[in-house]
């Protein structure tokens, strides 16, 4: 079932809010390509407020002893009580991805308008 959740210029690319849907905590990511993402917003490690947590990229190296380069940014929140980074295109956890994941929700854009299906 899809719900409204939002405007599309309620959220600025490169942002986050937490909404409650279907009394579900649910984190609506714009990532700075303009994309939207929707994650569940409780840290599965110790149920933190993973939606208040910051919104990074990664930074990464193709080899060792190669320069850093800075990427997906707003495509990684990390939770602000133990840093647990999940990727909020998938909800994989890189911080322990055979143990955690968080579950992620289709996001429609329809006329500048958000709705979320679950």
């Amino acid at each position: 079932m899809q719900y409204h959740v939002c405007h599309e210029s309620d959220i600025p690319r490169g942002e986050r809010r937490s909404y409650t849907v279907k009394n579900i905590p649910i984190t609506l990511i714009h990532s700075e390509h303009g994309e939207f993402y929707a994650i569940y917003s409780i840290c599965p490690h110790q149920r933190g407020p993973l939606g208040e947590g910051t919104l990074t990229g990664l930074t990464e190296a193709n080899q060792p002893g190669d320069e850093f380069g800075y990427s997906r940014a707003g495509e990684i929140i990390r939770c602000p009580w133990h840093s647990f980074a999940f990727d909020v295109t998938t909800g994989s956890c890189l911080t322990a991805p055979d143990k955690y994941r968080v579950r992620t929700y289709q996001v429609k854009v329809d006329k500048q308008e958000v709705f979320l299906e679950i």
